[in-house]
């Protein structure tokens, strides 16, 4: 879309609509999306994560073909908010899914990859916007809207072919697939021992977990695992991952290039296609760092970056001079590289890192809907914050990025290579006294040597089944023997 938002063919085939229509045009995708992260809340548990995704990939084709052949707003808006929709239940389970597959040591960089691939997708269609706007007709820009199609099609494609979840399986009692799905995922035999130590450590935290936790409802309970809190933590995420301006140019770059920057269509277009390829490049770094330097001072070096970036952008478009404005697109341009370090594969891998495993769907849905109600907000708003106050847009985000460096510091704890029933742990009971406050858990999750204690404890309890309600040996064998032959 935020090609789109400066083409003389798509405006006008909407009677060139103001800033604040335009504005909802492009926003009316993230009121999809929360709705979608909504549906997932309330029945994703039921189904399992692969059908939850090939379901969005299919809703999204849809909404994208509505898209396509729209001749008025209605339709337009409702093309936009069905494959909001789709994609509001892919980006709920797909971290889930991710985190619950991947190993503790990599688990960050496999979502920067995945992240990557992301970012591959937006320099797809800051090109194709590019390569369709040099073409007369509606086919400038109803080709971009069919284009989407094309990779809900392979999504449904190799789905089916991928393992599904094991802490899913396990927990709705498919202890045998779950075996499977995991030595699969570790490339391993069924009857390893280090298969059957991390089934039984995820049986142990279900057991655990199931003591006090029970329905939906448990999203707003502590449930014995502090389980608000935890919910409330990575709503927050995805608050201040919204807030601190990055889909300003994601999904509005040639609109800021243009309206704020005082760049030609042309130069704009390229300028924002540029600026997606150093993301891509920038994404690369995650890759290497994520899982050394940890969640918490990532998150902390990004924001005061962000923050420093959007301050510098506000004084130059503030003074004006043509040689400044484009200064100002370049410290844009190394805006990204901060987020894509601090909070983009970081901060969609912390919430599913921080959930208990029977919140972690719906605890992700409800991060997700904060994902997504934010992104609404601020594609909404940024419209009409460029022309109203022009350079102070940019403080308003800068003062947000700044904020969150105290908030990450006090209150979010650190879960990177952890195993994720070892963060169980870390918010539990210790030893039959209170549960810890979330200060205490923010300084017991750094401090190396009790997390390893917490490891180690997890480990024993899981090995030696004590209060986990272990199922028997020879049942659990007969149920992965009966899930490989078939």
């Amino acid at each position: 879309m935020g090609g789109l938002t400066t083409s003389p063919e798509f405006l006008n085939q909407f009677g060139n609509p103001n800033a604040s229509l335009l504005g909802f045009l492009v926003s009316a995708y993230e009121v999809g999306a929360m709705l979608g992260a909504i549906a997932v809340f309330f029945v994703g548990d039921r189904v399992g994560r692969k059908p939850n995704n090939i379901a969005g990939a299919i809703i999204v084709a849809i909404g994208a073909a509505i898209q396509t052949s729209s001749y008025g707003v209605g339709q337009f808006l409702a093309g936009r908010l069905i494959a909001g929709f789709g994609l509001g239940m892919c980006t709920t389970v797909i971290p889930i899914w991710l985190a619950e597959c991947a190993m503790p040591k990599n688990r960050g960089r496999m979502m920067a990859m995945q992240l990557s691939n992301l970012i591959m997708g937006l320099i797809i269609a800051n090109w194709v916007d590019y390569g369709m706007s040099f073409y007369a007709g509606s086919i400038q820009w109803r080709f971009p809207c069919a284009l989407q199609i094309i990779f809900c099609l392979i999504v449904c494609c190799f789905m089916p072919w991928l393992p599904e979840s094991p802490r899913y399986l396990a927990n709705v009692d498919r202890i045998g697939e779950a075996t499977v799905s995991l030595a699969a995922l570790r490339g391993d035999y069924m009857d390893a021992e280090a298969i059957a130590m991390e089934m039984k450590e995820i049986q142990y935290a279900i057991a655990v977990e199931a003591e006090e936790t029970g329905s939906w409802a448990d999203v707003f309970k502590d449930g014995g695992v502090s389980g608000f809190t935890r919910v409330a933590i990575a709503f927050s995420a995805n608050f201040f991952q919204q807030l601190s301006g990055v889909n300003v140019m994601s999904s509005l770059g040639p609109y800021i290039f243009q309206v704020s920057i005082g760049m030609s269509r042309y130069d704009a277009l390229l300028v924002s296609g540029g600026l997606q390829i150093f993301y891509f490049l920038s994404s690369l770094i995650p890759w290497i760092v994520v899982d050394k330097a940890g969640r918490r001072r990532l998150f902390i070096i990004g924001s005061i970056g962000m923050g420093t970036c959007m301050t510098l952008s506000a004084i130059f478009v503030g003074i004006g001079t043509k040689g400044l404005g484009y200064a100002a697109a370049v410290v844009l341009y190394f805006f990204q590289t901060f987020f894509t370090l601090g909070w983009q594969s970081n901060m969609w891998i912390y919430p599913s890192e921080l959930l208990p495993l029977k919140l972690r769907l719906r605890g992700g849905a409800i991060a997700v809907v904060s994902q997504w109600l934010w992104t609404f907000l601020v594609v909404e708003i940024t419209p009409v914050m460029i022309t109203k106050i022009g350079y102070k847009s940019y403080i308003v985000f800068a003062i947000i990025n700044f904020v969150t460096v105290p908030f990450v510091y006090f209150f979010y704890p650190e879960t990177s290579q952890l195993p994720l029933e070892a963060v169980d742990l870390l918010f539990a009971d210790r030893d039959n006294r209170q549960r810890p406050s979330i200060r205490q858990v923010v300084k017991d999750s750094t401090d190396k040597a009790f997390m390893a204690e917490v490891h180690a404890t997890l480990q024993e309890r899981a090995r030696y089944g004590a209060e986990s309600g272990e199922v028997e040996k020879s049942r659990a064998m007969a149920e992965v023997e009966n899930a490989a032959a078939v």
